[in-house]
């Protein structure tokens, strides 16, 4: 295998066009205005045809430029120039989304005759889902210019939150005492520090270190929230949405019946929590775990990997399953499409950014040398993946909803930590593998639910007013421990403010679509498991068509049955075998 290059990203081939950025973003809204001109005069079909491709087109170029900008600010989240950049391309999102409502609304006024006519045009095949969507969602919404008015004063409103939000967090600092000298590390490192430590009194001190800073801070995040939660609520209440979950289905392209019924399955799995806890205290001779536990390793692989080595797990499992999924790894590993240097000023978390006027993807995350982080690079790179496919389809089909999109990265962390497992070389790092399965199952099954919970509820009593930090902390405690009972001694009732999902703009109730995805991807993978063979060209099928088809119409297509309970318990399943063979696994060690 060739070398892989250094752990930073090379940004240069999908920086969008030569010029200065800010310029460009200007030459960008420029021609939305031009557009935007175009659109008062009506399109018929033919017209239509041309138009479409032209807002796609400005989409397009949007959707780039913000996925720049958030790479560029995410390695220095203190970086004022970025930060600037940033504030640029919120107007633009807010210019384009006010563009894409006046096209909604030509859509939604063509005669049923025209829209016919239309929507069979060879020219739009591809984009059918997205466009009938924006039809549609007309009839959903206030009168245009109430909708553009909203648009502009969500800048500095709902957007003007998201962003007050990200500068606050970056700025909190955990102060750190090693050997008489305090240093003070962002919240990002605190986690890696703290959390996934193997020395029990380095993660309590952490933890309580962790909670003093958040105490400090609540009620300024707490007003935070408030705000951006009643933008939202009073935004549903004008147009009259009587269930605040309405855009997360349309959002996630899952019917409400569906994500019932997978909620009810999971309230009834939650014993598998509670008894891998219980397991877990005693084997770190302990009555109960505290919140500041959950993620430490019980059994701990002797090696520390490097970034090479964690390369060529990724690259070698990617390749089992396929070739040109192997391939496209090594390519994302040897052309500098991942950020992985740990930095204190560097975003917290991991994501994947989709450039699709270069056809390419970049990845940022935290490298430490553990097999968490191998998984992550993993997770990350079947998003790449997912979008190299949805790079060949019409612009208007690149976004999917995030339960598809969370799929595709599940799917690759399946393919990297099972065979992991499987390969083994000693027993203490198959229970360590193992508990990173059951680990990593356990937040989308029950960590994030319970966060989904605490959110809906949240919304639902902040139409009666503000709450206090205290009021949020005690809803937190209470949802928390609705899922873990008392299987741990304390929950993280601050861990509100440190989830940037809950203060996304652009994404209702951000934090269940992981679970949905996690749960589709179970029920894909179990295919792969019968099918190793010819299965790759289906997921391959199922990635390309999943920008212009539901989640529940792709299960029926290639899953051939509808997201009832028994796919859902059938989706569990794995998750309950791997609790199985762990408690059976460790019987004598506790």
């Amino acid at each position: 295998m060739n070398q892989v290059r250094d752990k930073q990203w090379n940004l240069g081939s999908v920086r969008p066009g030569s010029g200065p950025v800010k310029d460009q973003i200007q030459e960008i809204l420029l021609h939305i205005e031009e557009t935007q001109s175009v659109l008062k005069q009506g399109m018929n079909p033919d017209e239509a045809v041309d138009i479409t491709k032209r807002v796609q087109d400005l989409y397009t170029k949007a959707f780039h430029m913000d996925e720049y900008i958030i790479c560029l600010l995410s390695v220095d989240v203190l970086d004022d120039e970025a930060q600037d950049l940033s504030a640029r391309s919120t107007q633009l999102q807010a210019k384009m989304d006010t563009l894409l409502l006046g096209y909604s609304q030509c859509l939604a006024h063509m005669a049923d005759e025209d829209w016919r006519a239309f929507i069979g045009r060879r020219e739009v095949a591809g984009s059918e889902r997205f466009l009938k969507q924006q039809r549609r969602k007309v009839k959903d919404q206030l009168a245009p210019e109430m909708e553009k008015l909203i648009h502009a004063l969500s800048v500095d409103g709902f957007a003007g939150w998201e962003d007050h939000y990200d500068q606050e967090y970056a700025r909190l600092k955990v102060p750190v005492t090693d050997n008489g000298k305090t240093e003070y590390i962002s919240f990002d490192m605190a986690y890696i520090r703290g959390m996934l430590s193997n020395d029990r009194e380095t993660r309590m001190e952490m933890g309580e270190a962790i909670s003093k800073v958040c105490r400090e801070n609540e009620d300024r995040f707490a007003s935070i929230f408030n705000h951006f939660a009643g933008f939202r609520n009073e935004l549903y209440r004008l147009r009259g949405w009587t269930n605040p979950l309405k855009e997360m289905f349309e959002q996630n392209r899952i019917s409400e019946r569906s994500v019932n019924t997978m909620m009810e399955t999971l309230h009834q799995h939650k014993s598998l929590l509670h008894r891998f806890f219980e397991r877990k205290a005693k084997l770190i001779q302990m009555e109960k775990l505290s919140w500041y536990d959950i993620y430490a390793p019980t059994f701990t692989s002797k090696t520390t990997l490097t970034y090479e080595e964690a390369a060529d797990i990724v690259i070698g499992q990617f390749r089992r399953f396929s070739e040109k999924l192997g391939q496209f790894a090594q390519t994302a590993f040897e052309e500098g499409w991942i950020d992985a240097e740990p930095g204190d000023s560097k975003q917290h978390g991991a994501f994947c950014a989709s450039f699709p006027n270069a056809k390419e993807s970049r990845v940022m995350l935290s490298f430490t040398g553990n097999y968490n982080d191998v998984v992550t690079i993993a997770h990350e790179l079947g998003h790449a993946y997912h979008n190299s496919l949805l790079h060949e389809q019409p612009g208007f089909s690149h976004k999917v909803g995030t339960g598809l999109a969370e799929t595709a990265s599940t799917f690759a962390e399946n393919l990297v930590l099972d065979a992991a497992i499987d390969m083994a070389e000693t027993e203490e790092d198959r229970l360590s593998l193992l508990e990173m399965k059951i680990t990593n199952g356990l937040k989308y099954t029950t960590f994030i639910p319970a966060k989904f919970e605490f959110e809906a509820a949240f919304y639902k009593k902040r139409l009666n007013g503000k709450l206090s930090a205290g009021e949020i902390v005690q809803l937190m405690e209470e949802t928390e421990r609705d899922w873990f009972h008392d299987s741990v001694d304390e929950v993280n009732a601050h861990n509100w403010m440190t989830i940037p999902h809950f203060f996304s703009t652009e994404k209702a109730f951000y934090n269940l679509p992981y679970t949905i995805g996690y749960l589709f991807s179970n029920g894909v993978y179990s295919l792969y498991q019968q099918d190793k063979e010819t299965f790759p060209d289906r997921y391959d099928q199922l990635l390309t068509r999943s920008g212009n088809h539901s989640m529940d119409e792709l299960s029926i297509e290639f899953l051939q049955e509808e997201l009832g309970t028994d796919f859902w318990e059938a989706a569990v399943r794995p998750l309950k075998e791997a609790v199985e063979m762990y408690l059976e696994e460790t019987e004598k060690y506790s």
